[in-house]
């Protein structure tokens, strides 16, 4: 398992004339590895905290994937889902583990804005949702190295936040009880960071000069993840969706 990670292939879905349900940027996980030692198939993962432990954690280090909203578009936010291990210190098997450690009571989910010109990239929202109120499905791979079981945990994000055009971050990290004990590792996804649109970023360090500016990573890794959301037409569609009824109802009263 790393300390470090890179970047994440994004997949911007189109907008549609209606709005709908989508996937607004996805990621999807790398495919696991048999592992002839242990006989499971398994996955790299790299520990990403919660930008709210401002790098108090034992390994101070979070991760961020770049995405974009595309010209015109607009996209509010539903639910995520994302793939991830924890450590397991004080069990000798952690592979029978059916949940995610108790150390982490929650996890954060932050939306950043990348297109400021600066390093410190801005939040632009943010999630703070107890770890219990996730979906939380046993994959059947394990984590390399420590053999933890990979889930994938699913939640809605309530708010109704929306998106408009522009490049953006999302990050995922543990809020942990004891900073020193289990932390979470986000499983890698496809991307390999080979072009500027899967760049990925981290923030590693536990001083306040240090925590929030971010740094590009490109070792060929990245967090898998997908966040789904309501496409919004821009207001010239709408227009044009009007005006169409608004012909429809003319002919009918013809």
């Amino acid at each position: 398992m790393r300390l470090f990670a890179a970047s994440v292939l994004i997949i911007v879905a189109a907008s549609p004339a209606l709005a709908q349900s989508t996937q607004i940027a996805q990621n999807l996980p790398f495919p696991a590895v048999y592992d002839p030692t242990s006989g499971y198939d398994v996955q790299d993962g790299t520990f990403s905290d919660a930008l709210q432990s401002d790098g108090s954690y034992f390994y101070s280090q979070a991760i961020g994937q770049s995405f974009s909203v595309g010209s015109g578009q607009s996209s509010t936010i539903t639910d995520v889902s994302f793939w991830g291990s924890s450590e397991y210190l004080q069990s000798s098997t952690p592979w029978n583990q059916t949940v995610l450690s108790s150390n982490i009571i929650s996890m954060q989910i932050a939306i950043l804005r990348t297109d400021t010109g600066t390093s410190d990239f801005p939040i632009v929202h943010s999630w703070t949702i107890q770890t219990g109120q996730f979906s939380q499905v046993l994959t059947g791979n394990y984590t390399a190295e420590t053999f933890s079981p990979v889930f994938r945990l699913s939640t809605v994000l309530a708010g109704n936040f929306t998106l408009n055009a522009g490049n953006y971050m999302i990050t995922i990290g543990g809020v942990l009880n004891n900073p020193d004990g289990d932390s979470f590792a986000w499983t890698d996804g496809l991307a390999d960071g080979s072009v500027p649109a899967t760049q990925a970023y981290a923030t590693v360090g536990d001083t306040p000069t240090e925590w929030g500016t971010w740094i590009p990573i490109s070792d060929g890794t990245s967090g898998a993840f997908e966040l789904n959301g309501v496409t919004v037409p821009a207001p010239g569609a709408v227009a044009l969706l009007a005006m169409a009824g608004l012909r429809g109802r003319r002919r009918r009263g013809m």
